[in-house]
């Protein structure tokens, strides 16, 4: 078992927002010499949720918290930002939303894509509902950070959802509603939009061709090119849930294959998480049994093929216990596959989670390493979030620290 070498928290300042979010004074942290690094920040109240969400890309990480406080308003959530300059992580900015509401979920999830960072807030106020959802927009211009957009459904309702997952690809955009009622309760959808000039245009909304009530379509998303990919994390049969693949013909999306597991039961709760790799297509089931074992978690790999895609593989961890939930969080980079088992038990420590790896060999896929936080206490839930870029994994303990919540930044073996 790899133990994270950890260096202490990372300052960081309150930040104001107005249209700009600012960053001033602060001191880089060194990376260790194994490079790896501990993220916190200095203004987080309890159960903060730092961690619950992360994103990286290039040199960028950003940490969703979803139960922080942007200014004086309590719980409304807030993303902070790191830079990699060389041989240190420096904070970069805060963001908030400028029409923050108390539990609006704001960083429950995040992407980023080069000098654009998205934020969903699936509890945000849309005109008078209070709970509908949205998607925030930040673009960073000669160092500062800007709200570029709030997106929001083309038509809102409380509880939908809508922010709860996203993706970013070029200019497309993805976000997800998987509580939206559409003729039964929670079946969910998916919006596509597209950059245009200076906005995002609506581009299509995307549902599931056998609709079931419960399925939360939209639980997960990803896109790559002309795929969309996703989650409805009990859909049928069996309630199982399933992977929708839409891919775009001209001005439409086509839905074009359901991806099921062979072995699925009820509350497996698979696509709970999904990524594109390539021509790989990654799932998380989070709560699919074992035998002697349940809740102990699976992931399921597949192969594009056209339209489609065909089953490679089920990977489980080779230590396995009841109640792990492996496959709460998935990432891939290269020939590592790295799955979050954020409940698993660490000697007497009850749910302080792990990431396992597993590294393509030929046309296997062998478990290499289980990573743990060397710091790590009971129900810190280390491995909740995963994201991963070039060799380095970014991920999130959000219970870590006395609830407040943690994010560790670990090199991979290229």
């Amino acid at each position: 078992m790899k133990k994270v070498f950890l260096t202490g928290a990372v300052p960081f300042l309150s930040i104001l927002i107005l249209s700009s979010i600012w960053v001033g004074g602060v001191s880089a942290l060194e990376l260790s010499q194994a490079w790896e690094l501990k993220l916190t920040a200095d203004d987080l109240p309890p159960a903060a949720d730092f961690g619950r969400f992360v994103a990286i890309d290039g040199n960028r990480v950003a940490v969703g918290a979803g139960g922080a406080d942007a200014g004086p308003v309590t719980s409304a959530g807030a993303v902070y930002l790191f830079k990699r300059q060389g041989m240190a992580y420096v904070p970069e900015a805060k963001l908030i939303a400028p029409d923050a509401t108390p539990g609006a979920e704001f960083g429950r999830a995040v992407a980023i894509q080069g000098n654009r960072v998205i934020v969903g807030a699936r509890f945000a106020q849309v005109g008078t509902l209070s709970k509908a959802g949205a998607a925030y927009v930040f673009r960073e211009t000669r160092g500062s950070w800007y709200l570029e957009a709030k997106i929001t459904s083309p038509t809102p309702a409380n509880e939908d959802n809508f922010g709860r997952a996203l993706a970013i690809h070029g200019d497309l955009l993805v976000v997800t509603a998987r509580k939206e009622n559409i003729g039964a309760d929670d079946v969910g959808a998916a919006y596509v939009f597209r950059h245009q000039g200076n906005g995002w245009i609506d581009d299509a909304k995307l549902t599931a061709s056998d609709p079931t009530p419960g399925a939360y379509f939209g639980q997960s998303v990803a896109v790559r090119g002309d795929l969309i990919v996703v989650g409805a994390r009990n859909a049928d049969p069996n309630g199982a849930g399933a992977v929708y693949l839409f891919y775009r013909s001209g001005n439409q999306w086509l839905e074009t294959a359901k991806l099921t597991p062979p072995d699925g039961k009820a509350d497996d709760q698979f696509a709970f998480a999904i990524t594109i790799a390539g021509n790989l297509i990654a799932v998380g089931a989070r709560r699919a049994d074992l035998p002697g074992a349940k809740d102990a978690g699976a992931a399921y790999l597949f192969a594009m093929t056209g339209n489609d895609a065909d089953l490679l593989t089920k990977i489980t961890a080779g230590d396995a216990k009841a109640g792990d939930q492996f496959g709460q969080s998935i990432a891939m980079t290269g020939d590592v596959f790295a799955v979050g088992a954020n409940r698993a038990d660490i000697g007497a420590n009850k749910d302080q989670g792990a990431v396992y790896l597993f590294k393509r060999m030929g046309n296997e896929w062998v478990e290499e390493d289980k990573l743990t936080a060397s710091d790590g206490m009971a129900g810190d839930e280390f491995g909740y979030s995963l994201s991963a870029f070039g060799n380095f994994m970014a991920t999130g303990a959000h219970l870590a620290d006395s609830t407040q919540g943690a994010v560790y930044v670990i090199p991979l073996e290229p």
